[in-house]
């Protein structure tokens, strides 16, 4: 994540509504794909406070008046009532319960997050578009373990022509370390199931049916395999020793789409991470898309900084992963496919 500045120069943050130097409104404008100060303009218009943005008009998100659950701002012309995460959702848990409320604004902050990455990088990720594909869309739900009163027994989470599914429970800090453990997934946190699922978004929308696909089977395997029975087959076995050598992690070797899905996780969160050093000045500027093996390297270095800092402070370590070369090359493979997308746009 990038770093940001009020106008008075004080540090702001992704999530900020409120400049704690000036107490201006802040917002964040996804076309520019940065945190502005707002004040009240005519009607129910706000206006960037930057002289240099001055002319720019915004109307506040619905979620941010009625549940204060969003920073986002709707173009002035842009006729939705909602700005480009919200109205992405398709169906959200009821918000009387209080308990679901902070849930769905965790949800809700770690997918601004993980569209906020999808912007910098120049990928689709629009609702509605005109090349055929599935539109984006997802599904916050509950079953029965978090909430008596609904009728589904088991909520997973995963992705289907488009729609991700996300179990409410994911955004509850108990229930996501009973995961960890019963998952044996030491990395596994909210943001990454949505990085994770939306890697099958784009597997579908940039790999499927496209000339990628023999290039993508070199590097993570024929997906045609049958799904379902490859992953009974991965839950009823433990995973193979030695996984570390050709995945990012055990799960990746469930399936090739697993492995595809893990992998772009994977770049996603390096790619976040780095753009946060470089905001900090941590480490210099890195771009992937000029020179991907320095990026790599970058990212080596970064990571044995978190583990060393996490150590210092008697925490486990931020990044338990070696990277393997099978994997760097399936991390390129992305990279090229990411740059390959943003050129088509």
């Amino acid at each position: 994540m990038q770093t940001f500045e009020c106008f008075c120069n004080q540090r702001l943050f992704f999530e900020s509504t409120q400049c704690p130097q000036c107490a201006r409104r802040l917002g964040y404008d996804p076309q520019l794909r940065t945190i502005v100060a707002i004040e009240p303009a005519e009607g129910n218009f706000w206006t960037s406070v930057d002289e240099s943005e001055r002319g720019r008009y915004y109307r506040l998100c619905e979620s941010t008046a009625r549940f204060q659950a969003c920073n986002w701002l709707i173009s002035e012309d842009d006729a939705s009532t909602r700005c480009r995460s919200c109205r992405l959702n398709e169906t959200i848990p009821d918000l009387s319960d209080d308990a679901n409320l902070q849930r769905w604004r965790s949800l809700e902050s770690a997918k601004r997050r993980l569209l906020h990455t999808l912007l910098i990088l120049g990928l689709p990720f629009e609702a509605t578009d005109t090349d055929g594909h599935d539109a984006l869309g997802f599904e916050y739900l509950e079953d029965q373990r978090s909430s008596p009163h609904v009728a589904e027994p088991d909520v997973l989470s995963g992705h289907r022509r488009g729609k991700i599914t996300l179990n409410v429970a994911e955004a509850d800090a108990h229930h996501m370390e009973l995961k960890r453990a019963e998952m044996k997934q030491v990395s596994r946190t909210l943001l990454g199931h949505f990085r994770h699922e939306i890697g099958h978004y784009y597997w579908d929308r940039l790999i499927s049916g496209t000339d990628l696909i023999d290039e993508f089977r070199a590097h993570f395997g024929d997906e045609r395999i049958d799904y379902e029975q490859a992953l009974n087959n991965y839950y009823a076995q433990p995973p193979a020793e030695g996984w570390h050598t050709s995945y990012i992690s055990a799960y990746a070797q469930s399936h090739p789409l697993e492995d595809w899905a893990e992998c772009w996780a994977h770049f996603l969160q390096t790619a976040d991470t780095l753009e946060t050093a470089n905001g900090f000045s941590v480490t210099p500027s890195v771009r992937f898309d000029e020179n991907f093996d320095a990026w790599i390297v970058e990212w080596m270095r970064v990571t044995v900084l978190l583990n060393e800092l996490n150590r210092s402070m008697g925490l486990r370590d931020a990044y338990p992963i070696v990277l393997a070369p099978p994997v760097v090359d399936k991390l390129r493979f992305i990279r090229n496919v990411i740059c390959l997308a943003r050129a088509a746009r």
